[in-house]
């Protein structure tokens, strides 16, 4: 039933059970959820708001941090002297930031430091560490971020010049790494064509040819400015550093001695050691040291009348093996089948200054003994018959000896030209006047044949006791090692290498203080098979004597490469063994069968890389040599470097017009990468900086003298 309640304003019918207020507090039930959920909302809101802001504080912070380190290598790029050699420095305190729109950042300033670390030798490159700490000056709060830098190498470019003398790219060059030069870069045109493979700059311009027929995969880019090239100044730290590994060189030259009349020369040896299977194995690699004996007697020539033209002095002419086609006769001779000191037949190599003495055809010819080829003991009868004015078709010359090959006896061992001081050169570099021992057995002891006057496979080493009776007059000698003997170098390896008392090692398994350096005052002459990870440093003229070649030319983990700095010029010389000997009819290749020049190194010339004798000689009317280069003539063939090619005036490298018709070589160079993965030792850098890593450092705990420390061993 309803009840009904009545006041004095009416009355009111409700339902049985319901209670007075339940409304009242569902409203209010619903007010407080509402009021809490604004709440929640205002609250979430004002935390992401927080949060929001801390991240816009922390990036504002990292930004600020990143803008600092760009500054900090801007401005080391435009002044790497600003660096301490040790320690740090702090370039910038509590500096203000910029904004894109040219307006302060508020409230953040940064400390910027910079630092040499890494190596503290330097030896594979300058590394630097940048520091950069912004600060929130409102908040009391900083970020610190840090960035590693490398002094870029010159290695790293495939080519570089300062100035490129007016000379175009052509005749199919392949650059296959980076071109940098401060000059204009220009190709020939048509008909010959270039291709770089890799980026092109300069502050200049790139002209290419008309019609432009030349590739440029990665295109050419306009830099803000110039590299400049070391001075020797900033490059004699070389000497001191390798001083103290006994690779320092004192040359009868001086820095501005040319390289046709260098007096010394530096010849790599890769030597099997310790029962290792090669000779690419640590331990392996040498280095020896010759240079002419200028106040010695030397071996007359031949007989007849020499010109000016035709010979070199001896200081020059023996170390050089002759200059162009006029061959010294101390340093070019043939090989005869003779007897060695046991009485067994061998093939000898004997110089053309020795064929006149009466020693030499008793070794060479005997009557009465049958197992001499009969062909040979006439052609040696012949030899003494050799008279006259010498000229290119003499038969004692290196063409007379191409154009008549049965005196020589063999077809397997042509005329040749060796270096000053090579062991096949016994009988000028020994010159043997004085008693000594003689050949044993009964057969020769009537003869009185002295020992030391023979070449090739039983001639004892040309060392450095000036003192020693048997080689009074000899014409140069090679450094004695004066550290400790390897011990490597046992009875049995001594006994087969002669020359084990003048090896130089160049790594730190027999050299430990050796820090990938040899260093030459003067100009010098360099060749051989280099086994290690060396800088070669002279502050004159380099000139390459014959082949330089690596162990291991193919080393994917470069752990084998070479580079050659001279303070003037690095050239390919113009001698008997690079350049072929012969005339219209005969052309003779000194190299043992090759006049192909290998120089498996970066080359960084101070004034110009070439080669020597691209013009014809004064007064020698000879027909141009050619030799083959894949498929082409060129006068000498074909001229490999791999690595950099680092000049400040561009020369040629063949002459003429740069093809066939020049009087050098056809260019095959092959960019290296190595020098980059794994730098050559102390070679010279651009001065510029680039990036390695960043990294973030803990900004409570964070001190720069302590992290400066810790970076640099």
């Amino acid at each position: 039933m309803t009840k009904q309640r009545c006041s004095p304003v009416g009355c009111r019918t409700s339902a049985p059970g319901a209670r007075s207020g339940s409304a009242v507090f569902l409203v209010l039930i619903v007010t407080v959820a509402l009021a809490a959920l604004a709440g929640s909302a205002v609250l979430l809101t004002s935390g992401g708001q927080l949060v929001t802001n801390y991240h816009d504080q922390e990036r504002d912070l990292l930004y600020a941090g990143q803008a600092a380190l760009q500054d900090g290598i801007s401005d080391l790029n435009n002044n790497p002297f600003a660096l301490p050699s040790t320690g740090y420095v702090q370039i910038a305190s509590n500096a203000t930031l910029t904004a894109a729109d040219g307006t302060l950042v508020p409230n953040v300033v940064f400390d910027l430091y910079a630092g040499p670390t890494g190596s503290a030798t330097k030896q594979q490159g300058r590394f630097v560490t940048v520091v950069a700490v912004a600060k929130d000056t409102l908040r009391h709060r900083q970020f610190v971020r840090r960035v590693e830098l490398n002094q870029e190498s010159f290695a790293r470019f495939a080519y570089f010049s300062e100035n490129e003398n007016g000379i175009c790219f052509g005749s199919n060059d392949r650059l296959n790494g980076p071109v940098f030069s401060d000059d204009v870069i220009s190709t020939c045109g048509a008909p010959q064509k270039a291709d770089f493979m890799d980026s092109v700059w300069t502050p200049q311009s790139f002209n290419n040819g008309d019609p432009p027929i030349d590739t440029l995969y990665d295109g050419w880019t306009k830099v803000a400015k110039p590299l400049t090239l070391p001075s020797t100044a900033k490059l004699n730290t070389l000497f001191s550093i390798a001083a103290g590994a006994h690779t320092e060189f004192f040359t009868p030259n001086v820095a501005t001695d040319s390289t046709a009349s260098v007096l010394s020369r530096i010849e790599f040896d890769a030597y099997t050691v310790n029962g290792n299977p090669d000779s690419t194995s640590p331990g392996s690699g040498y280095v020896k040291f010759y240079q002419v004996d200028l106040a010695k007697a030397f071996m007359p020539a031949p007989v007849g009348t020499w010109t000016v033209a035709q010979r070199d002095s001896v200081g020059v002419g023996y170390l050089r093996s002759g200059i162009t086609r006029g061959h010294d006769a101390n340093n070019c001779g043939e090989y005869r089948y003779v007897r060695d000191d046991n009485g067994n037949l061998e093939w000898e190599f004997f110089p053309i200054a020795v064929h006149k003495t009466a020693w030499y055809n008793a070794i060479v010819f005997d009557a009465t003994d049958a197992t001499v080829p009969a062909l040979m003991r006439t052609q040696n009868i012949n030899e003494t018959t050799v008279v006259g004015t010498y000229k290119p078709d003499d038969t004692i010359s290196v063409v007379g000896m191409a154009k008549n090959p049965a005196r020589n006896g063999s077809t397997s061992n042509p005329p040749r030209c060796f270096a000053g001081g090579d062991p096949n050169l016994a009988p000028s570099e020994r010159d043997s006047t004085a008693a000594a021992p003689m050949r044993v057995g009964a057969k020769w002891s009537a003869q009185n044949w002295t020992y030391g006057r023979r070449g090739g496979t039983d001639t004892t080493f040309t060392g450095g006791d000036v003192s020693d009776p048997s080689h009074p007059s000899r014409m140069g000698h090679w450094l004695p090692w004066p550290g400790a003997t390897p011990g490597a170098f046992t009875a049995a390896f001594k006994a087969t290498h002669p020359d084990w008392a003048y090896l130089f090692p160049i790594d730190t398994t027999y050299n430990k203080p050796f820090r990938g350096v040899l260093a030459v005052h003067g100009s010098v002459a360099v060749s051989g098979t280099v086994n290690g990870h060396i800088t070669v440093y002279s502050d004159g003229s380099v000139g390459i004597v014959d082949n330089l070649r690596l162990t291991n030319d193919a080393d994917t983990t470069c752990e084998h490469l070479m580079g050659i700095v001279a303070g003037v010029d690095i050239l390919a010389m113009d001698n008997g063994v690079n350049v072929p000997a012969g005339d219209s009819s005969i052309r003779t290749q000194m190299r043992n069968g090759s006049s192909d020049l290998w120089v498996e190194s970066t080359v960084m010339a101070l004034k110009s890389w070439g080669a020597e004798g691209l013009v014809a000689d004064p007064g020698i009317t000879l027909v141009k040599l050619e030799q083959p280069c894949t498929g082409q003539n060129y006068a000498r063939g074909c001229i490999h470097v791999q690595g950099s090619i680092i000049q400040n005036t561009r020369q040629g490298i063949n002459g003429g017009n740069g093809t066939t018709t020049g009087y050098g070589y056809a260019k095959r160079y092959n960019y290296d990468n190595c020098a980059i993965v794994n730098p050559l030792p102390y070679f010279p850098t651009t001065g510029r900086f680039s990036i390695n890593n960043y990294y973030e450092s803990d900004p409570i705990h964070f001190n720069v003298a302590a992290l400066y420390s810790a970076l640099t061993p």
